[in-house]
């Protein structure tokens, strides 16, 4: 029998079945008991080798609560299970989801939304019928995927920021060199290191003095977005960028968020009469600059794709420059 316990305003819950032990605090009595009981009956069907009837909706949360914490991308993850819950096939039991339940639902998202996007829920969604496919879960003992025909994906995209675009944008922003004054122009020295490091955004604003090595001309990422770690190494320009980062946070790089970042951005952009790339594109916009410095590996390693394959598309010289490096 689970057990509970008062502490202050919250409600302990304890449970115990075949040496398994397990303990959660809630908000109310009754949200206790809930989980409490509900625990229990996993754990016995566990033991039992019988399948435990929960929603998809209910599932999907517990991912969001359980997994996609350890994931770089858990806000993304979050927001886009939230999402997902709101379809009518999260409402039905997980077990009883088959191939046709989830082509129905790849047909309603492609209806408002592009390939890309589906393919990428596909991906979360595969992840989360693995994770309940375990014995510690097992909220499933099949896995329809494989009969569920994905859609095609976008063509990649391929915008890049053109000459003399990156310096308007970060003259609108106010930058003119040494230690930015406010928000704004770190926005400028965020943009302009994605540009010579090819640093994805988040990357960067998240950057912490501890892993910047500006005397070995590297810096360390304890993850990624593939959940790997990599080191980054810098040009003298990106050196110069975070020497002028210095002495405004003893801990972080950067002290502007993500949200700040998008709103400077767009009104450096506006302001500059620019249309088109994004933040986003300096990493592509990089990549494509590096390419022409680089070998593949070596610029596969510098920005952490694991499949050397997928950095062809930046490979951009026509085939009139490539016959020139011929003779």
């Amino acid at each position: 029998m689970p057990t509970f316990r008062k502490r202050g305003d919250s409600w302990r819950a304890e449970v115990a079945r075949n040496g398994h032990r397990e303990s959660k605090t809630f908000s109310t009595k009754r949200e206790a008991m809930d989980w409490a009981n509900r625990r229990e009956l996993e754990l016995a069907n566990v033991r039992a080798g019988k399948v435990t009837r929960w929603t998809l909706a209910d599932v999907m949360q517990r991912y969001a609560d359980e997994v996609s914490p350890e994931k770089a991308g858990e806000r993304w993850e979050k927001a886009r299970i939230a999402a997902m819950k709101t379809d009518q096939v999260a409402k039905m039991v997980m077990q009883d989801i088959g191939p046709a339940d989830l082509a129905a639902w790849r047909d309603r998202r492609l209806a408002k939304v592009q390939g890309a996007t589906v393919l990428r829920e596909i991906g979360l969604l595969r992840a989360i019928w693995t994770r309940a496919k375990l014995g510690e879960w097992r909220y499933v003992d099949h896995d329809p995927w494989p009969d569920v025909i994905k859609p095609q994906d976008n063509p990649a995209r391929k915008v890049i920021f053109q000459e003399g675009q990156a310096e308007r944008i970060v003259t609108a922003l106010g930058y003119e060199g040494g230690t930015p004054k406010d928000k704004r122009e770190q926005t400028a020295v965020a943009f302009l290191l994605a540009l010579e490091t090819a640093m994805r955004s988040g990357e960067i604003l998240t950057l912490e003095w501890k892993h910047v090595h500006l005397e070995r001309r590297m810096l360390h990422l304890p993850k990624s977005k593939n959940g790997d770690a990599r080191d980054v190494p810098l040009s003298r320009r990106a050196v110069e960028l975070l020497e002028a980062m210095k002495g405004i946070d003893e801990d972080k790089v950067f002290t502007v968020n993500a949200g700040l970042r998008d709103a400077y951005f767009r009104q450096g952009k506006t302001l500059a009469k620019i249309d088109g790339p994004t933040f986003h594109d300096a990493r592509a916009t990089a990549i494509t600059r590096l390419a022409k410095k680089l070998d593949l590996l070596e610029l596969a390693r510098m920005v952490g794709h694991r499949d050397p394959r997928s950095l062809m598309t930046y490979y951009r010289e026509s085939a009139t420059e490539i016959a020139n490096k011929l003779d």
